[in-house]
């Protein structure tokens, strides 16, 4: 099939030639673990509509659609700026066929889709879909080393682009000693909000706030799936465009690289180890809530499509992220192989010659390297992470039995209410708007959880009166120090570091 797009201010216009027939507007974009149904963006299509995603139409046909979305996994088209995710805007009839495109500005456009004359080409739609497409009059590429470019409209700080080139150096030769000579491409852009990135074969997609901190470890998190699931994948996640894939093993392809965007930062010398360990303390300090009593790290990485990627205001009471746990697993695994001899990267590159992998596969490979019954970090609720973690690090909560009302607040809107707190035991629930304490307005004081506390809270328009009378803190906010031998081997090289955690909960 091809496509001949025209941009707008909001909507791109697009003529497409196939064979009369039907064809499949995606409703899953890989990478993103939702449904987003993209469809429903086409506004106008010469087609009659015969499904949710799909039209019957003629070997030529066009359509328009909506491109308003500031997150990279769909499009947006404006006066002076174009990015398109394919599988967000173009359909498909078979999956094995030439896929090209055509797209009438005279911008730079930025691609890693193969350039055949005018147009820009895949041999199939896989390959078509998971190749983002970036232009604007001000565009630039921003050279990390021969192989690795950033396409931008944005800025980038010299320090940022060196400490990229010293990361995907450790990844490519230190872990899969890969001389591959592909080009690499982070699209970036910064926006009003965080959508993080979303990982390609051959790029990723950034779109992150103005004043994101981890920018560093986001970008070789996303890299770092240019292997660990385009290359390294759970056997039974396949792509199917059209429905949700179930795995048990998200934790493997999320968690396991979120860890490595931790560890290969801080093993390079580009961030500093206490600012690793304040990342891995407020990572455990998320996992110490009640959710992690009713899933297990499996059941999350199932979950995924219903629960992770649609939390509410409760998700901390009751289940727990993949990217989360995944990371403290992925620690525990490294520590436990170095102190046998090896390393999660000969974890990485043993997974890699299997390429689709199973749990099978994930255990052998980790109990062979030294990691002690992975089964039950796994598959238990409540998984003995902080047991497991004490052999090699100091832990300590500093806030354990404190006086606390085990709430969490948005100005005076209240976000969170853990359970069986004084603040749950007391009735308040999430939305819940504190407008008095102890009969003086709220908007005059600070809410501080020591003594007895009369609340009047808005509840839908209604006032109601609540008295939340404290407890002690079971333990959220912990300092994690790490030393010794197997710390510096850890750390490539440290003697000593130190992290604390900084959850609000009030």
């Amino acid at each position: 099939m091809r496509f001949y797009i025209n941009p707008r201010n909001k909507y791109i216009e697009v003529y497409g030639e196939g064979r009369e027939g039907i064809i499949i507007f995606p409703t899953w974009v890989p990478g993103s673990y939702v449904i987003r149904d993209t469809e429903r963006y086409v506004v106008e299509i010469d087609g009659i509509r015969i499904g949710k995603n799909r039209f019957f139409v003629k070997d030529k046909f066009r359509y328009l659609i909506q491109a308003l979305s500031k997150d990279q996994r769909e499009a947006i088209s404006t006066s002076d700026y174009l990015f398109i995710n394919p599988a967000s805007v173009f359909p498909f009839q078979t999956i094995e066929e030439e896929y090209c495109v055509k797209i009438n500005v005279r911008w730079p456009i930025h691609t890693t889709l193969k350039k055949v004359g005018d147009w820009f080409c895949a041999d199939n739609y896989n390959e078509f879909a998971d190749s983002p497409i970036q232009a604007s009059p001000k565009l630039k590429l921003i050279e990390i080393d021969r192989n690795h470019k950033i396409s931008t409209i944005d800025e980038l700080d010299k320090p940022i682009v060196e400490s990229l080139g010293k990361c995907t150096f450790e990844i490519d030769q230190n872990i899969f000693s890969d001389s591959s000579t592909n080009e690499y491409i982070f699209f970036f852009r910064r926006s009003d909000t965080d959508f993080g990135g979303i990982e390609h074969e051959r790029s990723s997609s950034i779109v992150i706030s103005w004043n994101y901190k981890d920018l560093i470890r986001l970008f070789i998190h996303e890299y770092f799936h240019r292997y660990n699931v385009k290359k390294i994948r759970p056997k039974d996640l396949k792509i199917n465009y059209e429905s949700e894939t179930y795995t048990e093993l998200l934790w493997v392809a999320e968690g396991l690289t979120e860890y490595i965007a931790v560890i290969v930062p801080l093993r390079t010398k580009v961030v500093k180890v206490d600012d690793t360990l304040n990342y891995i303390a407020n990572t455990l300090a998320w996992l110490t809530f009640p959710g992690i009593r009713r899933m297990s790290l499996a059941e999350s990485s199932y979950t995924t499509w219903i629960k992770y990627y649609r939390r509410d205001n409760n998700f901390l009471n009751v289940g727990i992220s993949y990217y989360q746990l995944g990371l403290i697993v992925g620690l525990i695994m490294d520590l436990e192989m170095i102190d046998s001899g090896n390393s999660i990267y000969n974890f990485f590159r043993e997974l890699y010659k299997i390429r689709e992998y199973t749990y099978g596969n994930v255990r052998d490979i980790a109990e062979g390297l030294g990691v002690q019954n992975i089964d039950e970090l796994v598959f238990s609720r409540n998984p003995p992470i902080f047991n497991r973690l004490s052999k090699f690090f100091k832990l300590s909560f500093v806030d354990k039995g404190f006086p606390y009302c085990g709430l969490m607040l948005d100005n005076k809107k209240v976000t969170f209410v853990e359970d069986d707190s004084p603040a749950d035991k007391a009735g308040i629930i999430p939305g819940d708007e504190i407008v008095g304490i102890n009969g003086i307005s709220s908007s005059n004081l600070n809410l501080e959880c020591k003594d007895k506390l009369e609340l009047v809270i808005n509840r839908e328009g209604r006032l109601i009166e609540f008295t939340i009378i404290p407890d002690g803190n079971p333990g959220h906010n912990l300092v994690i120090k790490g030393n010794g031998e197997i710390f510096k081997k850890w750390s490539g090289g440290i003697e000593y570091g130190e992290g604390k955690s900084n959850i609000r909960i009030i």
